[in-house]
C-alpha cells in the first residue's frame, strides 16, 4: 500500500520494535483502522496541501490520566460490591463457580476482561501452543525540571535501532505543562529475560540525550511499568480461535470482552461500545434482566 522506500525506512523495524516478532507472523490487517492507509493520488496532493486528518489527528485525555473514565464508572456502582487484590484461580463452568484465592463465588453470568488465553487455562479449555502470543512493554514515565525542544508533538515515532525504544510520548504538551514530562516505550519479545529496570533507565537517559529529545534537564521523578501483555499478535490463526472459543464458553455462560478479553487492538471507545452490547444482548435474553430494566 505504501511503498518500498516507506516500508523499509519506517514501517517495518518501527513494527519490528514495536511487536518484538517477526512481522510475518502477522495479519496484514491486524491494525485494522489504525493503519491508515494512503494512495499515490493522497501522497501526492499532501505534498502540495498539507493533511495531516487520521483517526487519532483529534483526542482528548483528561488532565488526571485514563483512570477518570473508572472513576466515572464508580460513581454509577455500589462499591461495597466490588473487591479487589483477589486472584482468580479457576472457573467451574458446569457448576457456574468461581474460585479464587479468598473463596468460591457462583455466578450466573461471568464476563471478564483478563488476557483471553489466561481466561482459557482457568476454564480448563486447552489450546495448542503457540497459537496466541504477544509482546511485553516496559514503559518509564519521567519528570523533568524543565522543558525541552519539542513544544508541539503529542508523540513522535523512533523506527531506528539505533535507539532502545520505538515510542516517546509528550505528556507535558498534551496537557500544556511547564516541565517536560515524557513516557518512553520499549519492545521485547514475551519469552525475554529483563535487566534491572535502572540499567534500562540509564539506556533510555543515553538515547534521549542523543536523539536530541533531553539536553541539560534534571530528571526529577519516574516510574517503571511492564505491561505484559502489551501489544497481542493477531494473525488468522488466532482471529479463528478466539472466535470459537468465545462461542463455546457463552454457551456457558462466560463472556470475554476488552482489548485482552478479545484479543485485539482497539481502543477505550471500543471497549465501551463492546460492553455497552454484550450488556444488551443479555438483558435482550433475559426476562428477569428486562423487567429489572
Amino acid at each position: 500500500n505504501l511503498g518500498k522506500s516507506i516500508a523499509e525506512k519506517f514501517l517495518i523495524p518501527y513494527n519490528e520494535k514495536l511487536y518484538a516478532c517477526d512481522l510475518d507472523h502477522l495479519d496484514m490487517d491486524a491494525m485494522g483502522r489504525f493503519f491508515p492507509k494512503a494512495s499515490r493520488e493522497e501522497i501526492v496532493r499532501n505534498f502540495r496541501e498539507k493533511d495531516n486528518a487520521s483517526y487519532n489527528s483529534r483526542f482528548t485525555y483528561s488532565r488526571n490520566g485514563a483512570i477518570e473514565y473508572i472513576r466515572s464508572l464508580l460513581k454509577n456502582i455500589d462499591e461495597s460490591k466490588i473487591t479487589y487484590n483477589e486472584t482468580l484461580l479457576k472457573i467451574d463452568s458446569i457448576r457456574k463457580i468461581a474460585v479464587t484465592d479468598r473463596r468460591e463465588i457462583r455466578y450466573d453470568r461471568l464476563i471478564s476482561t483478563i488476557p483471553f488465553p489466561e481466561l482459557l487455562s482457568k476454564t480448563g479449555i486447552a489450546f495448542p501452543d503457540g497459537l496466541f502470543s504477544w509482546n511485553k512493554v516496559l514503559v518509564f514515565n519521567l519528570g523533568f525540571d524543565r522543558k525541552g525542544n519539542d513544544r508541539v508533538n503529542s508523540w513522535v515515532y523512533i523506527p531506528s535501532k539505533e535507539f532502545i525504544f520505538y515510542r516517546v510520548g509528550y505528556y507535558d504538551n498534551i496537557l500544556s505543562d511547564d516541565r517536560m514530562s515524557l513516557y518512553v516505550e520499549i519492545g521485547f519479545p514475551r519469552n525475554a529475560v529483563l535487566q534491572s529496570k535502572s540499567d534500562y533507565l540509564d539506556r533510555v537517559l543515553r538515547d534521549l540525550k542523543k536523539a536530541g529529545i533531553i539536553s541539560n534537564q534534571n530528571l526529577i521523578d519516574y516510574e517503571v511499568i511492564l505491561m505484559d501483555p502489551a501489544y497481542v499478535h493477531i494473525n488468522r490463526e488466532s482471529l479463528l480461535a478466539v472466535s470459537r472459543y468465545k462461542e463455546r464458553m457463552a454457551r456457558h455462560d462466560i463472556f470475554s470482552i476488552g482489548r485482552y478479553g478479545s484479543w485485539t487492538y482497539c481502543s477505550i471507545e471500543d471497549n465501551i461500545l463492546e460492553a455497552e452490547n454484550l450488556a444488551q444482548q443479555l438483558i435482550d435474553r433475559s426476562p428477569v434482566l428486562s423487567q429489572i430494566e
